[in-house]
């Protein structure tokens, strides 16, 4: 594992995945907004975007991914075809590069980049700091709404995505609740059926990997956290939240960043599991 952390941190400051690298830096997208042939999505609810958005972004709101119905039936994250219909809507195909941004925390980013990574996408990106740092920076926003080109959009679905409700608690895998503490010991139900957490979870709410200004801690900050939690790279991981999108892939993205590469999102999360009165609840 020491040779694991030194590797990084040895390594350049933007995150990596073995499929490239998870943050591009406000200086960077404004380069490649010049260049063209990107797609930046604002990833906020509407009435936020309507506000003020990046020049060139379209929106779509990470919760309007959310599918339950999916999550409960096959546990996946959304059927590959409505969430292919929301890109297609915005002009994007799956050669299309993307950026996707939010208020600045990297919560809702988060989301939708978790959707894409799941249908196969080739290259996408959150945005370091989101609006709140290129706002900061005193870069050019605006109100006017591009109109998106027509696209299809080819999904190939990462089937091994899929983590059902039920084989939850027949594995090893560790689980990470990243609510915060009320609504992990029960004080708070989040809108939930039943308040509390799933048995044996582990709780790590998504705020202490966020940074201030950029949209995670610094890496040795992160792994210094996730070590005094007892959460290390060799375990596989399983992160949840409310709905499935948000918190719990905020700690996906943030784990991801730091070489994890065992850790799955539970897309059912605990609005699914606490819709059962006969399953086990800790508070």
């Amino acid at each position: 594992m020491r040779r694991l952390i030194g590797l990084f941190l040895a390594s350049c400051a933007l995150a990596a995945t073995a499929s490239g690298p998870i943050l591009i830096s406000t200086g960077e997208l404004d380069v490649r907004l010049q260049q063209g042939g990107l797609a930046l999505i604002d990833a906020e609810s509407p009435e936020l975007y309507q506000r003020a958005h990046l020049p060139g972004a379209l929106n779509l709101h990470y919760l309007d991914l959310e599918d339950a119905e999916e999550n409960a039936a096959s546990g996946l994250p959304i059927t590959p075809r409505l969430a292919a219909s929301k890109l297609e809507a915005l002009g994007v195909t799956r050669e299309t590069p993307v950026v996707v941004y939010d208020a600045g925390n990297g919560r809702a980013a988060s989301g939708v980049w978790y959707i894409l990574g799941f249908l196969g996408h080739g290259e996408v990106r959150v945005l370091d700091g989101g609006f709140r740092k290129w706002l900061k920076e005193g870069r050019a926003v605006t109100q006017e709404t591009p109109e998106p080109a027509k696209a299809v959009y080819t999904v190939q679905p990462r089937e091994d995505w899929a983590v059902k409700t039920g084989a939850l608690l027949d594995g090893d895998a560790l689980l990470l609740d990243a609510r915060s503490i009320a609504e992990y010991s029960g004080k708070e139900d989040g809108g939930a059926r039943q308040a509390g957490h799933i048995p044996g979870a582990k709780s790590l709410p998504w705020s202490l990997l966020a940074g201030e200004l950029d949209t995670f801690k610094p890496p040795e900050e992160m792994q210094r956290i996730l070590s005094q939690a007892g959460i290390t790279p060799d375990r596989e991981i399983l992160t949840y939240c409310n709905p499935g999108l948000g918190r719990s892939t905020f700690l996906l993205m943030a784990l991801e960043s730091l070489g994890y590469d065992r850790v799955r999102v539970y897309p059912g999360s605990w609005i699914e599991w606490a819709s059962d009165p006969s399953r086990p609840i800790a508070r």
